[in-house]
């Protein structure tokens, strides 16, 4: 189904229209999985770490070794993602249904192609829009960024399969997917969309660790950032768009770091 499909309508079904009529499909979203969601993704790592922690009893050690490495940094990451895009999997699979399906189906292909411009060009803005800030703002930010820069090719390529395509699909169909269509099946489409922005915005977390100007500037970046994909999402009918938006922005932004680590192996 379409994200703003008929499994989703936005404010055109009575509440409990589709369980009375048999010819509407019930949701494949709900309410209880903006929580399902993080608790699961949450407990499977936790999870695992303890059964590998059973199963070597040097597994402790070995992991205070790297726990400081970058590697590990990114394996986490990656760990925490994965375990986002398994709970919704489950959850989907708990009532028959399958992530393509529901939230990859064909169409919008238009709108996925003028998705990459898009995020590149929101990147770009962003980050031309920073340079112009006072120095001690950037150097701020930098320093905030710092623990996630890569130091080598290696540990880049690692991070860029993390936030150009484990980070942009697990969001977006938890945000503008499970998120927006729930909350667009209630309240209009600006306020669904304002709604899923903050939040996306704040689980960004800029304004804990930088809560002064830095902070806010980040702050309303990311909040257009998140109506934008939300636009994207309604466009398309389906998550492709707001995916290749999101990626494509992760991408621009890794690109000089990528660009730099290239330059020195030469």
């Amino acid at each position: 189904m379409a994200v703003w499909g008929p499994d989703a309508p936005v404010r055109d079904a009575v509440a409990g229209e589709a369980a009375a009529s048999p010819s509407v499909p019930r949701p494949a979203e709900r309410w209880i999985d903006i929580a399902l969601v993080p608790l699961i993704a949450s407990g499977l790592p936790l999870l695992v770490v303890a059964l590998a922690a059973v199963a070597r009893p040097d597994f402790r050690e070995s992991l205070g070794i790297g726990i400081f490495s970058n590697y590990a940094l990114y394996a986490a990451m990656a760990g925490f993602y994965l375990s986002v895009l398994a709970a919704i999997a489950f959850l989907l699979l708990l009532r028959g249904r399958r992530i393509g399906e529901v939230f990859f189906a064909k169409g919008g292909r238009v709108w996925t192609f003028a998705a990459i411009p898009a995020g590149i060009s929101m990147a770009l803005g962003a980050g031309g829009f920073l340079m112009l800030l006072p120095e001690a703002m950037q150097q701020e930010m930098m320093e905030m960024n710092a623990a996630l820069e890569p130091g080598s090719l290696g540990e880049a390529l690692c991070l860029l399969f993390v936030v150009v395509l484990l980070a942009p699909l697990a969001e977006e169909i938890y945000f503008r997917g499970i998120m927006l269509r729930v909350f667009g099946r209630h309240f209009s489409f600006p306020v669904s969309t304002a709604a899923t922005a903050i939040v996306f915005t704040l689980v960004h977390g800029h304004l804990f660790p930088v809560p002064g100007p830095s902070g806010f500037v980040l702050t309303a970046i990311i909040f257009v950032l998140g109506v934008l994909l939300a636009l994207f999402a309604r466009a398309g009918g389906n998550l492709r768009a707001p995916f290749a938006m999101h990626a494509a922005y992760n991408a621009t932004l890794m690109l000089p770091g990528v660009y730099t680590l290239l330059f020195a192996q030469g």
